[in-house]
């Protein structure tokens, strides 16, 4: 091989090299730009998912404010805690967690003025979710108000704190453990009195369906538009047994049964 053909070789050997790594670098720029461009693709699990709804570990804090801020933090033993600060966020994330019953939805609330909130409510009692709401008594009959409008609905019982005491919590249970046992005790009941739905119990095969984990959902915040777009508040969302079962108690002081309309709800 002379000197030109060698000389050729290397320039050839060369310039692919070089071609190559370019190449190579075009490919990393145009991905890394691609995951810029479009960073609704990485997953942002402090405000995209507000829980797994499967396991329902949740230790959340909501935060009515005119900042946006979006940070996790740690707490001990390995338990996140997420801040996800949006006045229109919030909103979905509260509206989201309310949504998420599947069995009961205990509500101890001074005030609840939210037609949205109230339509979610309505729409839970027409999917067999078992509704109770405990409302201040100088409040429930106060526009906007929307106590009157879920007293409508047969399958929603409301109840007016009548005692001297404010009636002042801003609370609500979702799928409690108490309250899902309360259920399916009055269920079972309520099917020994329908020779029908015995027959249909016996002859269609049951399906079990696990447990949801219950959590509660409390803080300064009313359920009122006023509070969630113009004022400064806060609420906390925890599934911690000892927390949920602290507030089941409380629920059940305030609550008065009566089997009747228990009963007309199932």
């Amino acid at each position: 091989m002379d000197w030109k053909s060698a000389r050729f070789l290397l320039a050839s050997t060369a310039t692919v090299v070089v071609a190559s790594q370019v190449a190579k670098k075009l490919c990393k720029y145009f991905f890394n730009f691609n995951k810029i461009s479009h960073p609704e693709v990485v997953s942002d699990d402090a405000c995209s998912e507000v829980f797994n709804i499967k396991n329902r570990e949740i230790n959340d804090v909501i935060l009515f404010s005119d900042d946006v801020v979006r940070h996790t933090i740690k707490v001990p033993p390995n338990k996140d805690v997420t801040i996800c600060e949006s006045r229109e966020l919030n909103c979905f994330k509260l509206i989201k967690y309310i949504k998420s019953a599947r069995e009961t939805l205990d509500v101890c609330m001074y005030l609840i003025t939210s037609s949205e909130i109230a339509e979610q409510i309505i729409r839970l009692g027409q999917r067999h979710v078992l509704v109770r709401i405990v409302a201040d008594s100088d409040m429930a009959d106060t526009p906007p108000s929307q106590i009157k409008k879920l007293k409508e609905y047969s399958f929603i019982q409301v109840q007016t704190n009548n005692k001297s005491i404010l009636m002042h919590h801003k609370f609500c249970i979702i799928d409690g453990p108490k309250a899902v046992k309360r259920k399916n005790i009055l269920k079972a009941y309520a099917e020994k009195l329908n020779i029908h739905a015995q027959f249909m119990k016996h002859n269609v095969k049951q399906i079990k369906t696990k447990q949801n984990k219950g959590f509660v959902m409390s803080g300064s915040l009313n359920w009122s538009t006023q509070a969630m777009v113009s004022n400064h508040e806060s609420v906390i969302v925890t599934s911690h047994p000892n927390i949920v079962n602290k507030f089941e108690k409380e629920f059940e002081s305030l609550w008065v049964e009566d089997e009747s309309a228990i009963l007309s709800s199932l």
